[in-house]
């Protein structure tokens, strides 16, 4: 009776030895610290009727999509591989306008499939005759910021962000949340003019390497 009781002390021993064991949690996927440098901008003033606030970190490019207008732009953010693709198209009428403005709900709404939510901001300034919407997505949409502005009369300009990785909204939320503050800045200090020249834009870094 002695040598059962002992049995079954050292069986409960064992039992409670296992419920105490640690139990192993693997460490959660990390990613690399992004520097990100202080904010200073500058006013661009291109070939367009329109100039903008950018920040010195960023070079604007003439546009690299195939026959492009001499106003579309490349907004080239070189330390995060990142760029806006502008573009500026001449009102002439009033069936334009609305077909500009559907065109580019369109096209956010084709990048809304993949992301996990869309909000946008009205952009309203009188003073300056400028008019238009911000759309950021979240999620792993392409393109998590675009955005259009217009006078309503006779300019009209869209823009929309892209990052040259797989779209992954853990490693890219940081610089998305950074680079959308130059967005908001662009579009807050956008003006339109009349002057159509200027110096002419550098070409675009694919255009450079062939030459």
């Amino acid at each position: 009776m002695r040598n059962l009781i002992t049995l079954c002390c050292c069986f409960a021993l064992l039992l409670s030895s296992c419920t105490e064991e640690e139990v192993f949690t693997p460490r959660p996927k990390g990613y690399f610290r992004i520097s990100l440098p202080e904010k200073q901008y500058k006013k661009w003033e291109g070939d367009c009727p329109f100039t903008m606030d950018i920040p010195d970190y960023s070079r604007v490019y003439k546009s690299s999509a195939p026959n492009a207008p001499d106003c579309w732009k490349d907004l080239h953010f070189a330390p995060f591989n990142a760029t806006i693709y502008l573009s500026y198209n001449e009102i002439t009428n009033d069936s334009l306008l609305a077909e500009l403005i559907n065109q580019s709900w369109e096209l956010t709404e084709a990048h809304n499939e993949m992301s996990q939510s869309i909000r946008d901001s009205l952009i309203i300034r009188p003073d300056d005759k400028v008019y238009g919407t911000v759309i950021t997505l979240g999620g792993n949409a392409a393109s998590l910021v675009q955005f259009y502005l217009t006078d309503s009369v006779k300019n009209f300009v869209r823009g929309s962000l892209y990052f040259y990785s797989t779209p992954n909204k853990d490693s890219l939320q940081p610089v998305v949340d950074y680079i959308k503050k130059d967005v908001y800045k662009l579009v807050e200090s956008l003006k339109w003019t009349s002057a159509m020249s200027a110096p002419q834009v550098p070409a675009s870094p694919a255009e450079r390497k062939t030459e």
